[in-house]
């Protein structure tokens, strides 16, 4: 089973410098449900206690408020937090937990990872969700990674323990090695955590679940910390293709909610547009573009219908006369 977390309202956050408020969260959250996500992260990009804190970044909001809010538009979501041992507290934890997370992800750099025990024995305590992220994963071998998560399994505290990929550094070879040679020791599920700095994101993320990972994490139009993260879009939709998406929601909807919601709020451009995304997942050929604006607009229909039914007709050499035909009936 792929479990897909949805980024857009955490890692998104540092993109606007943590600016989203309330409405927007409730909004973007209840959005992110009726696509399909069960698993919703918020709140501030470095986690729970930095919201305050003018060394990370002042939030909009407050970690509660974020929570209430998204918990609210989305009740039946399992809506979660990020947490860093230093920043956050363990207060902090138990205020998330009375607004209504159901999951927490603790995260510090992979060197450290022993800080991390504390605070998810306490959360698991708590009855949450635990996942466990080790930052700057690939700044150990795969073999000294996998030493690491086996003793992290054998705390017993852990529902999934990521290979985070912080600086989008790594090829997609060495995410399958980590993930393959670890899933073969450990009973804990394992999870993959990608930044897009070499374009990789997408592929890092198939490869991960290729290996074995059940988790994987995304953000709509790549929206995310430096270069943005793996985009859910083309994530969901490839899985989809390769019949194990947890998410069976058309593209369509995809496109139109993140060029109603996400796209408005972006200071600058991550991602693929829902044209570019489109035309890969239509293998159409931009040489008839002309001809579909000039379809589209004369029988009234939607652009990227008709590309898409043409294409599944005739991606190689199609005629005025099938756009035309499959105009009308759209």
């Amino acid at each position: 089973m792929i479990n897909i977390v949805e980024n857009t309202l955490r890692d998104g956050s540092y993109v606007i410098d943590f600016q989203f408020d309330r409405f927007q969260t409730a909004r973007i959250t209840k959005g992110l449900y009726d696509l399909g996500f069960e698993y919703i992260e918020v709140g501030h990009g470095l986690g729970l206690g930095a919201w305050n804190n003018p060394k990370t970044g002042l939030s909009k909001e407050d970690d509660q408020t974020y929570v209430r809010a998204a918990k609210e538009a989305a009740p039946n979501a399992k809506i979660g937090t990020f947490f860093i041992p230093n920043i956050g507290t363990k207060e902090d934890i138990d205020k998330a937990v009375d607004a209504g997370i159901s999951f927490i992800r603790i995260g510090n750099n992979v060197d450290y990872f022993e800080r991390i025990r504390e605070y998810a024995e306490y959360a698991k305590k708590k009855g949450l969700i635990v996942g466990v992220n080790l930052m700057k994963s690939y700044g150990v071998k795969s073999y000294e990674f996998t030493k690491i998560v086996q003793e992290i399994d054998k705390w017993q505290t852990s529902d999934a323990i990521y290979l985070v990929d912080s600086a989008g550094c790594m090829m997609p070879h060495e995410v399958y090695e980590y993930i393959d040679r670890t899933k073969q020791v450990i009973q804990t599920h394992l999870g993959f955590h990608g930044h897009n700095n070499l374009g990789l994101a997408i592929a890092n993320s198939l490869e991960a679940v290729r290996a074995g990972a059940n988790y994987v994490d995304t953000c709509v139009r790549g929206m995310g910390r430096s270069a943005g993260n793996a985009q859910s879009e083309i994530v969901v939709h490839l899985l989809q293709k390769m019949g194990i998406s947890p998410i069976d929601t058309e593209i369509y909807d995809f496109y139109e909610f993140a060029n109603k919601e996400i796209v408005p709020l972006m200071p600058r451009v991550q991602g693929l547009t829902d044209e570019e995304i489109h035309i890969g997942i239509s293998r159409f050929h931009t040489s008839y573009m002309p001809v579909v604006n000039a379809t589209s607009e004369k029988f009234n229909v939607d652009k990227k219908r008709l590309i898409k039914k043409v294409s599944d007709i005739n991606c190689i050499n199609p005629s005025q006369e099938l756009f035309e035909e499959i105009a009308m009936t759209l």
